[in-house]
């Protein structure tokens, strides 16, 4: 039974893109709704219209594991990046780790726990620009997922 559940949670996010369903609307405007990860930067300082990079810096909740951006599985969901209100010339995530799944197989996937840093490239315009976008994950403990969130992120770049 454990294995069926963890199929179905793995898989519902891919079979919901395959049928068109969207995951846009952000899951941190649902009240009571846990976000598993939080952002530990709210302002960066780079060179004003000029290419510069910035690392964000997230944290997972203890116990918890989200998939890294390039899965094993093309079933599951990537984390993934994306931000407005700048030109955003390259998002770079870091590699995951190994982690062995204990129900099923065993099988092996590759992904994010505790601390991880995505570094984007970006250009600023001189000046404060607040930044607005969005993290969407999938947390995970040992036996099972939670659906997937969309964590919002707000920060302010200065251009100098």
């Amino acid at each position: 039974m454990k294995q069926l559940t963890l199929a179905l949670v793995l898989l519902a996010p891919a079979a919901m893109r395959a049928q068109g369903i969207s995951f846009d609307t952000p899951s941190a405007s649902k009240p009571g709704v846990r976000q598993h990860v939080e952002l530990l930067s709210d302002s960066y300082i780079v060179a004003a219209n000029k290419p510069d990079e910035i690392e964000l810096r997230f944290r997972i909740d203890s116990g918890l594991h989200i998939n890294s951006h390039a899965p094993k599985d093309e079933l599951l969901l990537p984390t993934a990046v994306k931000l407005e209100s700048l030109h955003v010339l390259n998002v770079a995530y870091p590699a995951g780790k190994p982690f062995k799944l204990n129900v099923g197989k065993g099988e092996l996937l590759d992904v994010y726990e505790g601390e991880f840093r995505v570094r984007v490239k970006l250009a600023a315009p001189k000046g404060t620009t607040p930044v607005s976008g969005v993290l969407r994950y999938q947390a995970c403990d040992t036996a099972s997922c939670f659906p997937p969130r969309t964590l919002p992120l707000r920060f302010v770049v200065t251009g100098q």
